[in-house]
């Protein structure tokens, strides 16, 4: 598959790991909050529920090794502490994203963030870089009935940027993002870590790339 330019009115794209290198913030939040209920996860583990919101991450490891009383509501409220405690201390913006960001302005693309992070944690990442006016709107799939893969969260912005699905492109790194763009209807770019990037399960997407620095490239060439 290919992208249809052509047919491109605005892009959206997702927030962790897309927008913000914020993945590994999560992985230390993952590895604090879980090990206090002696889940000592790895690195490859935490890998394995990327792009899942935090509410299905908690009830996978859950289903694997339960923990005597737990406190699913609390263990969300702490993991979300932790992460973005992380994020506003170290999380640094990913390579191409500005230059993204003005190429898409520049052609006159309408532009919108989803994500399946709450709405405070996107508005604390968008002020800390100062992004909050690169954006006509953003949007949490927590407001949403369900969160990702459901394509909800996509819909949502795109009916407020005006835009027919079809007609949008979304970015997205992980495959739970992946899989949920593609069902919306869009055309979709996956842009999975390193650590993912030669699964075949992001197939599925009409392209994938390994950062955003390709993309004006995959455009202009």
């Amino acid at each position: 598959m290919a992208i249809d330019i052509s047919k491109v009115k605005a892009i959206i794209f997702d927030m962790d790991g897309l927008l913000v290198n914020s993945e590994p913030c999560w992985h230390i939040a993952e590895k604090v909050v879980f090990g206090k209920v002696g889940l000592n996860l790895t690195t490859e583990q935490c890998i394995e529920t990327t792009g899942k919101p935090v509410k299905d991450v908690i009830q996978y490891w859950y289903a694997i090794k339960p923990w005597e009383n737990p406190d699913f509501m609390g263990m969300e409220t702490e993991l979300f502490a932790e992460a973005t405690k992380a994020i506003k201390e170290t999380a640094p913006l990913m390579p191409g994203l500005l230059e993204t960001l003005a190429w898409a302005k520049a052609q006159n693309y309408k532009i919108g963030l989803a994500s399946a992070s709450p709405m405070d944690m996107i508005e604390m990442v968008l002020e800390k870089f100062e992004l909050t006016s690169k954006f006509e709107f953003h949007h949490s799939a927590e407001l949403e009935e369900f969160n990702k893969p459901n394509p909800a969260v996509y819909l949502t912005v795109a009916r407020k940027l005006d835009t027919p699905i079809e007609h949008c492109l979304i970015l997205e790194d992980s495959f739970n993002g992946v899989k949920g763009a593609v069902a919306s209807g869009a055309q979709v770019i996956a842009v999975p870590g390193k650590e993912e990037f030669e699964q075949s399960k992001f197939d599925i997407a009409n392209l994938k790339t390994s950062s955003l620095e390709n993309i004006v490239g995959l455009f202009e060439s």
